[in-house]
């Protein structure tokens, strides 16, 4: 499940205001989805060291961030780029490594299993989680 999605932007920032971030020879939907995709790339590290990803919900502020890094990665030239295209994303990123950091938390989150939680469970770089069942020995040793 995507963080967001093109109509999320549309929603806040409005359809007209997404099309002056474009390109004019690039195809919308493509240009979007691939931005999208880059927000989450650029999110997901910072989530990891706290929370198992994918997510089981996509919090709003989750969703934000996504759509705020989205812009920023559709704009990057001058002349499409604004100061509050930049702002908002860097605000974004700044709250993401608060949250890395345990500086923040994101509420929606709260009672889904966390990295460092104490369980013997844990997560590769890739995002695979591998989870661990006590091991169960009988009085003595010896095998079961």
């Amino acid at each position: 499940m995507p963080y967001a999605t093109r109509s999320d932007i549309e929603q806040i920032y409005g359809a007209r205001q997404l099309l002056t971030l474009l390109a004019k020879d690039v195809d919308p939907d493509v240009a979007v989805a691939r931005a999208i995709a880059a927000a989450e790339a650029m999110i997901n590290p910072y989530l990891r060291k706290r929370y198992l990803v994918p997510l089981p919900v996509i919090p709003g502020i989750v969703q934000q961030c996504a759509i705020d890094i989205a812009c920023w990665q559709l704009a990057p030239a001058a002349d499409r780029m604004s100061e509050q295209i930049e702002k908002r994303a860097k605000l974004r990123l700044d709250f993401l490594k608060d949250v890395a950091a345990g500086k923040a938390d994101i509420v929606e989150l709260e009672g889904y299993p966390a990295i460092g939680d104490g369980g013997s469970n844990a997560q590769s770089g890739s995002g695979a989680a591998f989870f661990v069942e006590d091991r169960r020995y009988p009085p003595g040793g010896g095998l079961l």
